[in-house]
């Protein structure tokens, strides 16, 4: 009998220890995908930079890209689609206040909704508009109950502007064959992917070169620099934990800082990944091109398991941390995560696609200096960034202890800008 429990002790905890490994990769991997997502509106600088960027994703979305980038044509066709019904959109909610814009947004993130709302029977209940939503986001709970009751008109108005972008969509795929057909029906989906294509047009049409002179190759190398960065932000999250793990107090603090913004409403254990739609775009007063909201700010990054820290905090963990003023309540905390700055990034320069949003938040916290202000923005510098938001909460304790807005502005289809290339062969500068 002994034996057998023994058995079942150690099958228990070995089971235990593949199922943190696996959820290590897990948000490893969300958080490499989203932090890289900074870049992905950039105007890039080189192929190399364009490579890094498309090594990010899993052989899946990478061969649609590659398969896309032998046809610049359709890319601009989808681009200029896209331009036409963000201008409509604008245009259709730009009249209202921003609380309202933001609503119109959220049900855009679900075509299929969006759809339903529009084509419901007036005067149902709120019950019955509920049932029609795919989450019970509070977020989405509202937006979706508050615009059918008070704003159907323009709920219809958007659903005929999206079928039509849709069937746009389909007409100018219609004469490629099978393959190129899919790979686009991909990446229609993913918003993230287009825009890095359309923006780097002039190297994209030099991917897709490569690619049809040598597929293979190409492939190859695209997976052994995707693995690599893998390693490379499995190493550094590695390195942070070391470091935490030698200051006690520091790591008791990043405890204390990981509760607080999760009991602040910044972080969500049943989080949706519905990007913004490519064809209305992200909220314009989002200094980043945030297409995943929820990847953003809804998780902290890391958390606490069998064999202690896992992770490295997120962009959304960090920019409320250092912009939110919150920095002050833990002082061990803050000395730990400057000395990272100084040793990792200052010194060695390290910059992974898992440290990358944090580097970002850091940089412009130690390095104000560093940033560059576009004068496209809509927006004053201050003014755009006290208008970053996801949640009422998050905007209002934000305001009360700002002290910077984030990196890069460049108004509604803005890049990441300042500071220069940030490692990573990403060289991101803003489109202007």
């Amino acid at each position: 009998m002994k034996t057998v429990k023994s058995v079942h002790l150690t099958s228990e905890i070995n089971s235990g220890w593949r199922s943190l490994f696996y959820r290590f990769l897990f948000w490893l991997l969300l958080f490499a995908a989203a932090e890289v997502a900074l870049a992905q509106n950039a105007k890039l600088e080189t192929s190399e930079g364009l490579n890094e960027a498309v090594a990010s994703y899993d052989a899946n979305v990478r061969q649609s890209i590659l398969i896309a980038s032998q046809h610049p044509s359709v890319l601009l066709q989808l681009q200029k689609s896209q331009d036409q019904t963000m201008a409509a959109f604008q245009k259709t909610i730009g009249k209202f206040r921003q609380q309202k814009q933001e609503w119109f947004y959220t049900v855009t993130r679900y075509p299929e909704l969006m759809h339903q709302l529009a084509t419901l029977p007036a005067k149902q209940t709120k019950e019955a508009v509920y049932k029609l939503l795919p989450n019970q986001d509070p977020d989405l709970k509202e937006a979706a109950w508050k615009l059918y009751h008070n704003e159907k008109k323009n709920l219809i108005k958007l659903d005929k502007i999206c079928m039509s972008a849709n069937s746009e969509f389909e007409k100018s795929v219609s004469h490629l064959n099978e393959p190129a057909r899919d790979a686009f029906r991909k990446l229609q989906n993913r918003p993230d992917v287009l825009t890095l294509l359309t923006n780097n047009i002039v190297l994209t049409i030099k991917l897709g070169e490569r690619y049809k002179t040598n597929p293979s190759e190409l492939n190859n190398q695209l997976a052994m620099l995707h693995d690599k960065l893998e390693i490379q932000s499995q190493q550094e999250a590695a390195a942070f934990k070391k470091q935490m793990e030698n200051d006690p107090k520091a790591m008791k603090e990043l405890k204390q800082a990981s509760n607080a913004y999760k009991n602040n409403g910044y972080y969500n254990n049943n989080p949706y990944y519905y990007p913004y739609s490519y064809w209305f775009g992200y909220p314009y007063w989002y200094p980043y091109p945030m297409w995943y909201p929820a990847m953003y700010w809804y998780y902290p990054g890391f958390y606490f398991g069998v064999g202690g820290l896992y992770g490295f905090p997120s962009f959304g963990f960090t920019y409320w941390l250092y912009n939110g003023g919150y920095y002050m309540r833990y002082p061990h905390l803050y000395r730990g995560l400057s000395e990272y700055y100084q040793t990792n990034v200052v010194t060695r320069r390290v910059i992974t696609p898992v440290n990358r949003g944090f580097v970002n938040v850091a940089t412009t916290h130690y390095n104000p200096t560093n940033v560059r202000v576009s004068t496209s923005s809509p927006y004053s510098y201050r003014q755009q960034g006290s208008m970053l938001r996801t949640r009422s909460s998050f905007n209002n304790s934000f305001n009360s202890n700002y002290r910077g807005a984030p990196l890069g502005i460049n108004g509604s289809r803005g890049g990441l800008i300042g500071g220069g290339p940030i490692g990573g062969g990403f060289h991101s500068h803003g489109r202007h």
